[in-house]
This record gives structure tokens, sequence and C-alpha cells, in this order.
């Protein structure tokens, strides 16, 4: 069930006269550049998701053509692209490409059926669904990662060692520009021990920056798993088979969460054994579980075919499956299409977008809510600032957030931005002692330890 629902700028009433009215209220990117009527950048966004199959889009880009906002006016293209937004059943009950149709001269209208056609030929369901198909490739699950500098083994806890407790914890987590780790999301663990050992390992690891255009970025998306074991506990190939085929049983009778927790487990194998040859691809059994309506699946694929993870990789098709699962609410798949709209490593770089889904990623993602109060207050541009809106984003976070370090700089930086330097020295130096507790080189920390000390707010480009 989507969470949202999605824009349509306008709704086409076929009294006399003929008008077209604003409707919905929960406005997507596109709709929201038509609302303060930047009709240029709408058209341009609503174009691009129309074009991976966003009906939507298709009904908001055949309104425009309608009315002449950005491109000149053409009854025939508005037809066709209304027309495509019917393969959704809300769109087709309100007839309204039926009743342009209607109102077109016989010449209009042969026009608009051979615009239809060229248009369905490329972008109707079937057409998106097969060029958004990852092209499935090999057995392995190696992604070339960022050189590691420093590593370190978790500590495992001494209370799952007395109970002889073995366990995976698998981690996602950002690279950022100066080669730490941050947003610690955890996407499995057995228990908070577990859990706690792995993050704080984490933390402490170093890695090479990512370069664009001479200069290091965040990425996002990178995963950790961890394993611990406890004696000589052992997954044999045998009994690895054996769990795979009771597993793809149930994943193809069953509905999407038997599909994607059979490609998770695929995924996981490596990490049981390194010489088990998969057989099956997790990226197939992700596209079933997304076509049935998964959004999980969708940021899980999206992902996997921005890394070439036993697929093909393909910004475009990569894009395709994270808005898929951004619109339907998976906030890990808005931060991630933040952060690569402000990097510009993968996606075209676009701080405007960036914004926008780093605001929608923000009301479910503590990751993001803290992202979010750092680009707030600490933006070089004085018109994107807003102090006060990114201390209201802090409220309710502690010391036991897993990301310290994010924590105690952007809860610096945020007071900083609001005047408060004896509060923005007493976090900074919080996170300067923490730093020194895990062994990270401090000197960033320290610079805007000296900032705050002169009374200064720190700036930083995206």
């Amino acid at each position: 069930m989507k969470k949202t629902l999605y824009a349509s700028i306008a709704l086409i009433f076929f009294a006399n006269p003929l008008f077209i009215a604003p409707a919905r209220a929960d406005f997507e990117l596109g709709a929201l550049y038509y609302e303060k009527g930047n009709f240029e950048k709408a058209f341009k966004e609503f174009l691009d998701d129309a074009k991976l199959g966003d009906h939507d889009a298709q009904y908001n880009l055949g309104a425009m053509y309608y009315r002449g906002e950005h491109v000149a006016k053409d009854k025939a293209l508005a037809y066709a692209w209304m027309l495509l937004a019917t393969q959704e059943p809300t769109y087709k009950s309100e007839g309204l490409a039926e009743k342009i149709f209607q109102k077109l001269n016989a010449a209009e209208q042969k026009s608009a059926q051979e615009k239809y056609q060229a248009i369905v030929a490329e972008y109707s369901d079937q057409a998106v669904e097969k060029r958004i198909t990852p092209n499935f490739t090999g057995k392995s699950l190696t992604v070339k990662d960022n050189r590691i500098i420093k590593s370190v083994n978790p500590i495992f806890p001494q209370s799952m060692i007395k109970e002889g407790v073995s366990a995976t914890v698998d981690i996602t987590y950002t690279i950022d520009k100066n080669g730490f780790t941050r947003d610690h999301v955890l996407t499995y663990s057995p228990s908070k021990n577990f859990t706690r050992a792995t993050i704080e390992a984490l933390r402490q690891y170093q890695y090479e920056p990512t370069i664009v255009n001479g200069k290091p970025v965040d990425v996002n998306g990178f995963r950790l798993r961890m394993n611990y074991r406890v004696g000589n506990m052992n997954f044999s190939k045998t009994k690895i088979a054996q769990i795979v085929d009771e597993l793809r049983e149930k994943a193809k009778t069953g509905g999407q969460d038997d599909k994607i927790g059979f490609a998770y487990f695929l995924e996981s194998i490596p990490s049981l054994r390194s010489d088990y040859e998969l057989v099956d691809n997790p990226n197939e059994w992700y596209v079933n579980a997304a076509n049935q309506g998964s959004g999980a699946a969708s940021f899980f694929l999206g992902r996997n075919i921005l890394y070439g993870k036993m697929c093909q990789q393909d910004n475009a098709q990569s894009m395709a499956w994270l808005l898929k699962a951004a619109k339907q609410g998976v906030s890990d798949a808005q931060y991630m299409l933040a952060l690569e709209s402000f990097s510009g490593v993968q996606f075209e770089k676009n701080e405007e977008k960036g914004f926008y889904w780093l605001e929608k990623a923000a009301a479910n993602s503590d990751a993001a809510k803290i992202r979010y109060a750092w680009v707030l207050a600490t933006h070089p541009k004085d018109e994107l600032r807003n102090g006060g809106k990114a201390l209201t984003y802090l409220e309710g976070f502690d010391g036991d957030y897993p990301d310290k370090q994010s924590l105690y700089q952007t809860q610096a930086a945020v007071a900083a931005e609001n005047g408060d330097f004896k509060q923005a020295l007493k976090w900074q130096e919080k996170a300067l002692d923490d730093a020194g507790k895990i062994k990270l080189p401090t000197t960033i920390i320290e610079q805007r330890l000296g900032s705050y000390t002169n009374k200064t707010a720190w700036r930083e480009e995206i």
C-alpha cells in the first residue's frame, strides 16, 4: 500500500468553458515545481518519471501538453500521455483521455492515435518493466569497494559466549568524504549485544574516500556482514543446499516476503561458505517480489544494480527501482537518492533533489534526520540554512545513538548556527573525546572546534 498519494497537478472538467484546476494535495517533486510556477523543471521531472512508468507523471505530462505549459500546446500528445496513464485504474475510470479525443477533429484524432502508438510501444508498463529488469550476470556477490585503510575486529559479547550463541549481523553504512563510516543502519541482528559490538567495530574503520571531479564525496549503500561463531559451528555444503531448496520452494508459492527472504539468504551464503556455488540469482527473486509490490525488494534491487552485484551495473535501472521504493515510503531508498543527488557519484548532481529526498527520508530515518539537520546548519548558502528547523530534527536523540560522531558533531554545528557556542563547544569536545577513544584522526574535528571557539558557525559544501 502506498504511504503517499502521488501528485496529479490537474483535473479536466468538460463543462463550458473547458478548464483545468489543481487537485490532489501531496505533491511529488515535479508537482512542487509546478505549484511554484516553474514549468520547465516540472516538465523535466514529469518526463523523467513518465519514462520510468509513473502513471501520475504521465497524466501530468499530458495536462501540461494540453495547456501548453513550457511546451507548445499539443492536444494529440496530451491525449497520448493521458491514455497511457489509464494503465492506472483511477485514471481509466475518469475517462479524461477519451473526452479529449472526442473534441479533436478527424486529422487530429489520427495524429493522436499515431502518437499514442509510439508512446505505448516505448513506455507501457510492459515496455518499462522489460527495460528496467537487470541483466543477471555471474555467480559472484563481490562488489569493488573503497580501499580499507583500517579495519577492526569486533569484540565478541561475553554474555553471548557464555550462552554459546552464534550470530550474523548485517549493517549498511555510508563512507563519508573523510573516509569515516557514518549512518550505521541495522539490516539484521539477533540481539542488541551483537549489534552494539558490530557498530562499535565499524565506527573505527577508515577508507580511502571516493573522489568525484577532484573532490571527496559521501557514498551511501555499503554493507558489512559480521559473523560471530562459537566453537566449531559450521554450515556444510549439504546443509546450505537443503536450506536453499526449502526456501526456494516457499518463494515459488509464497508471497513477496518469502521471495525477499530467499533472496536475502542467497546473499548471505558467501559469509557462511566461500566455496559454495550459487545457482539462483538473488536479484531475480527481488524482481519477483518488487513486481508484487514490495518496496523493500525494489530498494535491495536498486542498490544491487547501482553497484553491479550479480547483475550488470546500470544507473538508469537503479534509479528506476530506487524511485519505486522511495515513492512507496522506503526511507533507505529516499536517503540513498538524497546522498547520490548531493554527491553526483552515480546520478546527476542536483541539490534540489537532494533536499527533497532528504526531507522525505528524515520523516522515518534517524540517519536522515541527523544528516538533514547537518545540511540545514552548515550549508554555505544563507537561503538554504535554517538553524531553527535543524534543531527540531535533533529532538529526542541522546548518547545511545550508534553513530556518535555524526550525532555529536551535528549537535555542535546546529548549536553554533543558532548562536549557542557554549553548547557547540560541549558537543564538539564530546566528538573529539569519542574520536580519541576509537583512535580516529581528529584533524577535521579540531578544525571545527577551533571555529566554535572563535564563535564562528561551521560552513561546508555538500
